[in-house]
């Protein structure tokens, strides 16, 4: 990963592209808040909280992907000891435990 690329406390360009998709899903929690005042059925708001669930696992997805690819990307262009190399393995690791 660049220097270009990397921002402040690991964000990346690639990271702040969620930001459209985030403050759509904020709009889509200010709805659920609006269904909730007007007493929409149930029903309707558990399905507009299942979409919101759903579009937060892509973003962290995307993210988690963006972050892996970017580790490995450093593994092969660093000349890494075993123990960095490790780290690294066990990072990704990790990271594939969370999303599964």
């Amino acid at each position: 990963m660049s220097g270009s690329e990397k921002g402040h406390g690991g964000i990346t360009v690639e990271h702040k592209q969620q930001l459209p998709r985030l403050r759509r899903i904020e709009g889509q929690v200010r709805g659920i808040q609006q269904m909730i005042e007007t007493e929409r059925y149930c029903v309707d708001v558990a399905h507009q909280i299942d979409a919101i669930i759903a579009a937060l696992r892509r973003v962290q997805s995307d993210m988690i992907r963006d972050h892996m690819h970017g580790l490995v990307q450093a593994s092969v262009a660093n000349d890494l000891s075993f123990e960095e190399r490790q780290r690294l393995v066990n990072e990704i690791g990790n990271l594939v435990g969370r999303i599964v």
